[in-house]
């Protein structure tokens, strides 16, 4: 991409008080002024662009770097160090989760365990201010799931409350890929069916993907691109973007054409590497079981972006500590928390409620 669409210093340093004014302000009666400082910036910057904008092709998005048998050590030189995505095509082909994870597996081996599945504003809807909220049981989700339905399963721990399961992934191949001074050690379990999506949105830790069945389309725009996505800090741990990629609206976004798109078809087997802060989309291509192998590292979330990573710090809905209390318990907590719903989802999740 050219440079002509990068933000100058006084234009970063316009664009990151914005996000921190939504961050740390919220929905407040000052609030407004942020979003009119936000209108002029983005009416300022189009008018900036209009003859590159308005000249530029919708051009076809770039390919994923996509390596056979990535070493740990170059993986980290040339792909952690750089804050770079990259696929390890068919790293897990021969794990055995890869043979032996299936929907109908899970609704045999723990059908009766339960799930929360829960709304996040610009990442599992874009419907703003969903309180939706549901707790059903492994059984429930994979029938959905097999007669078309549009549950989707995020951010589960069900493998941490399964730890038996952990035996079917190559757990000194995923840690050897660790730098040595990440923190956690996170699998997030997600199930969903063909046609569903998670919006374009972004957050701290390092991801390693690990397509276990199905095939999955993940859409990536590097952090330096951001201005070009109009994202909005919600008070939470993620970022959201009010265009919808999967039909974007370039009458409306103009922005969005200058932004550099990666994309990648993952097959089970395959690994993708997403860096900290870097913008997602993903759809489900077919019914789809996926892993994430999350950690953190503040070096690395500073070397993709250090204002993002100081904006998630100030997030206040739920606080930071906090987000890092529901993390260890369910990520989904942390949405809830967000939508209002934290008291109700704790109440239903209690051993003793009734589903």
């Amino acid at each position: 991409m050219g440079r002509s669409a990068r933000l100058n210093l006084f234009e970063k340093i316009q664009f990151f008080s914005i996000l921190f004014g939504e961050q740390i302000l919220g929905r407040t009666r000052l609030s407004r002024k942020v979003q009119l400082l936000r209108e002029k910036f983005y009416y300022r910057l189009t008018q900036k662009l209009q003859n590159t904008v308005s000249k530029l092709p919708v051009t076809a998005p770039w390919p994923v770097p996509t390596i056979e048998n990535l070493s740990s050590a170059d993986f980290k030189k040339n792909f952690y160090q750089t804050s770079k995505p990259v696929v390890f095509k068919g790293a897990a082909t021969n794990w055995p989760s890869t043979s032996k994870w299936t929907l109908d597996f899970f609704k045999d081996y723990c059908g009766d365990k339960n799930l929360l599945l829960t709304e996040a504003d610009g990442l599992t809807s874009r419907h703003k201010n969903s309180k939706n909220f549901e707790v059903l049981s492994v059984a429930d989700l994979i029938t959905n799931i097999s007669s078309g339905g549009d549950k989707y399963l995020r951010f589960s721990p069900l493998i941490d409350q399964l730890p038996e399961l952990t035996k079917d992934l190559n757990l000194s191949w995923l840690s050897d890929l660790r730098p040595n001074n990440s923190i956690g050690n996170t699998y997030y379990l997600f199930m969903g069916g063909k046609g569903t999506v998670t919006h374009l949105h972004s957050d701290q830790p390092c991801n390693l993907f690990v397509q276990i069945y199905g095939q999955k389309k993940w859409t990536l725009i590097d952090v330096a691109d951001s201005h070009l996505v109009y994202p909005h800090a919600t008070q939470t741990a993620y970022f959201k973007c009010d265009p919808d990629l999967g039909q974007p609206d370039f009458s409306k976004y103009p922005l969005l054409q200058k932004a550099k798109r990666y994309e990648v078809v993952l097959n089970a087997g395959d690994v993708l590497y997403v860096p900290p802060h870097v913008w997602h989309y993903v759809e489900n291509l077919t019914d789809t079981i996926g892993l994430g192998y999350r950690f953190s590292s503040v070096a690395a979330a500073c070397r993709s972006s250090w204002a993002f990573t100081l904006l998630r710090i100030c997030a206040q809905n739920p606080p930071f500590w906090k987000t890092i209390k529901y993390g260890k318990i369910d990520t989904n907590l942390i949405w809830s928390h967000a939508n209002g719903t934290i008291h109700d989802v704790l109440e239903k999740l209690k051993p003793n409620a009734k589903n």
